[in-house]
């Protein structure tokens, strides 16, 4: 590669990654959040904890779940769906679309009885967030779609840079060089390190958001169904047949428990997951919802198709197993401190100038990602201190998520640097620490399960610990090359 080449190719990496890499940090910071979306909500939601992790759905449960779904169709609201317990949550969930999340009722699977958890957005936020960013549907999808090609770009230009060293950077991590020389070595080696998940889940992303980024494809293909709609009069969409007797014929004829059911068009489809699995395929047996008589069921998928549910299943990670989901989780966050380093680099580098520009990026540097990281733990933190029965406390944990994110921005807008850096970094500290202490007062010990609490509460107080250590190492990297 020509200097002159080489010259441009950087030029393209070092701007591209300094427009899209707010955007890139907080999807990649959300969507590692998001691998354990469940456990987040079953954590929201303390009231649940009160359903074993062994608990069997029975024919009390379901019938019980039937006659919630009838009366909720009497009332003319939007068809339902059941969540039927799994390991990851056992619970028994009614739930429909509100327009922005799922909601409904929750219900013990061995006796049918109403579970009064409180009303939360969950985990679910932070996977909302990591595909939307928040932005009204289907412009938040476009952005989305729009940054992933934008960051498939920036990866490759970064590999055709490095290539050379690429097995050098492996092990290059000078943490006792000057700052801006410290940070290349972090970005370079989270980058290298990883590659082979970078790879896999930028494309994967790209596979996934490929519609949303051209949108004449999806309109063309919306349209028919939108008139289709206009002209099809309203059914009742709940089930007439036994709910119970159906999932039990599906799960003879799936080989194993159903994991959710949808109801449409006077028709029941019950699904099954393929748990410790990558193929995002699910299989599908369907009945007719006034006779309960079996109709269809899935036929198996072609070679192209599997190669598209597997590409599928390795980014969403809903089938993978235990492990694998911790390998992933893994992968998210050294993508972050990538994506982090290489933001924070820049304006190390150019820290002697004094444009208005670099002061800017370095405001929204600390801004962004620091903000990002304290009003998430102030929305776990409010999760625990808003009155638990509270209509809208949902809607007040977002505002809360949101207000601590502006309130970081407006305070890197007027104060100095260093003085905005130091209060977010001891924000993020308090906030960390002092989760644990409160979710021990507010949520009683009968509540606490084996281990989702203390995984939960031990990596807020982490996240505490790695803050406020960055901001006692910085004064130790004054000097430069």
């Amino acid at each position: 590669m020509t200097p002159a080449r080489r010259a441009r190719l950087a030029w393209m990496h070092r701007w591209a990654g300094l427009v899209t890499g707010w955007f890139a940090f907080a999807i990649f910071f959300t969507g590692t959040l998001a691998l354990f979306d469940t456990e987040l909500t079953r954590w929201m939601q303390p009231e649940t904890a009160i359903v074993p992790y062994n608990s069997q759905l029975t024919t009390q449960a379901l019938e019980r779940a039937q006659q919630l779904l009838y009366e909720a169709d009497k009332a003319g609201s939007s068809p339902s769906f059941l969540l039927l317990p799994e390991p990851r949550d056992p619970t028994l969930r009614i739930l429909h679309y509100d327009g922005h999340k799922f909601v409904g009722p929750i219900l013990d699977p061995s006796t049918g009885k109403s579970i009064m958890a409180r009303n939360t957005e969950g985990g679910s936020f932070f996977f909302n967030f990591h595909y939307t960013l928040r932005i009204p549907s289907p412009w938040g999808e476009r952005v989305v779609a729009g940054i992933a090609f934008t960051f498939a770009a920036i990866m490759l230009s970064g590999i055709l840079l490095h290539l050379k060293r690429l097995m050098p950077d492996y092990f290059t991590l000078r943490l006792q060089a000057s700052l801006p020389r410290c940070l290349l070595d972090l970005h370079v080696i989270t980058g290298s390190a990883m590659l082979p998940f970078h790879i896999m889940i930028v494309w994967t992303g790209l596979l996934l958001t490929a519609e949303n980024a051209l949108p004449i494809i999806q309109s063309s293909a919306t349209v028919p169904a939108a008139q289709t709609t206009a002209t099809t009069a309203p059914v009742h969409w709940s089930p007439h047949a036994s709910l119970a007797l159906m999932i039990q014929k599906a799960q003879t004829y799936l080989g194993g428990p159903p994991s959710y059911v949808l109801f449409d068009d006077e028709k029941t489809t019950i699904s099954a997951i393929r748990h410790n699995s990558l193929n995002a395929n699910d299989s599908t047996v369907v009945f007719n919802s006034l006779t309960g008589q079996f109709l269809s069921k899935t036929a198996p998928a072609s070679d192209l198709e599997d190669i598209y549910y597997v590409m599928s299943g390795l980014h969403i990670s809903r089938s993978m197993g235990f492990l694998l989901r911790w390998i992933w989780f893994v992968g998210g966050t050294v993508s972050t401190i990538m994506i982090a380093s290489g933001l924070v680099y820049y304006t190390a580098k150019q820290k002697k100038h004094t444009q208005p520009t670099f002061c800017l990026v370095q405001r929204l540097n600390i801004a962004v990602m620091g903000g990002l990281v304290c009003s998430s733990l102030s929305l776990l933190a409010s999760n625990r201190l808003l009155p638990a029965h509270w209509q809208v406390r949902s809607s007040a944990e977002i505002w809360v998520f949101f207000s601590v994110w502006a309130s970081c921005l407006l305070l890197c807008l007027i104060a100095p640097t260093q003085k905005s850096r130091q209060i977010i970094t001891w924000a993020i500290g308090l906030a960390g620490f002092s989760l644990p202490a409160i979710d021990f007062i507010a949520v009683p010990l009968a509540q606490w399960e084996s281990t989702l609490h203390l995984t939960i509460d031990g990596f807020c107080a982490l996240a505490s610990l790695i803050a406020m250590g960055y901001m006692y190492s910085l004064p130790t990297s004054k000097h430069h090359d």
